[in-house]
């Protein structure tokens, strides 16, 4: 079973922690997940550091090398790794924003597979009405795993890989938000 495996999994990022929805999607996989630094300079610093975050440098080509190298240990080493191929978060955004390629240069230099998880939205029903506010409550969806393709060179092999995850979680995102709009409407034409 391919779960049994080291991946690299992908999401939209839609709060600041929709990755404990990540991670009980791959649980019991203990999984480390890519942040910004300046992130953990902040008060729940501490808080992402204790769940596996792995610090994202900025502007420093060494530190950049230093990490590349990191992620790519952590993936020899058999250890799960989370990224927003988004490259930045907006609170319960409904559309995915275009992924960046670099998540999937490391899935092809690591040879490992990529996971596509989807968080999409749901309306509030029993108890949950009353507590729910201004926020959706989401839902995260598991895709088929995706491949490096090295029949073609490495440049296009990422490319793809790229175009795949995205796909993919686009399409989970509007399955299930579909199935969510759906149950909506019957609910509302019932009433």
């Amino acid at each position: 079973m391919l779960l049994k495996k080291v991946a690299i999994s992908v999401c939209n990022h839609v709060y600041e922690w929709d990755y404990l929805c990540v991670r009980a999607a791959i649980y019991p996989r203990k999984q480390y997940f890519t942040i910004w630094k300046n992130n953990l300079l902040r008060s729940l610093g501490p808080a992402f550091r204790t769940v596996g975050a792995v610090p994202i440098p900025s502007g420093n080509l060494a530190a950049i090398r230093s990490f590349e190298r990191d992620v790519l240990k952590l993936l020899d080493e058999g250890r799960w790794l989370h990224f927003y191929p988004e490259g930045s978060m907006w609170y319960y955004e409904d559309k995915l924003r275009p992924f960046k390629k670099g998540v999937f240069s490391f899935a092809y230099r690591a040879n490992k597979p990529v996971i596509p998880l989807a968080i999409s939205y749901r309306p509030a029903k029993g108890i949950c009405r009353l507590f729910k506010g201004k926020y959706p409550l989401c839902t995260i969806s598991i895709g088929e795993p995706l491949f490096p393709d090295y029949s073609l060179p490495k440049e296009e092999a990422v490319e793809k890989l790229r175009s795949e995850a995205e796909a993919a979680v686009a399409k989970q995102i509007d399955h299930y938000t579909a199935q969510v709009n759906e149950k909506e409407q019957n609910h509302e034409q019932k009433a």
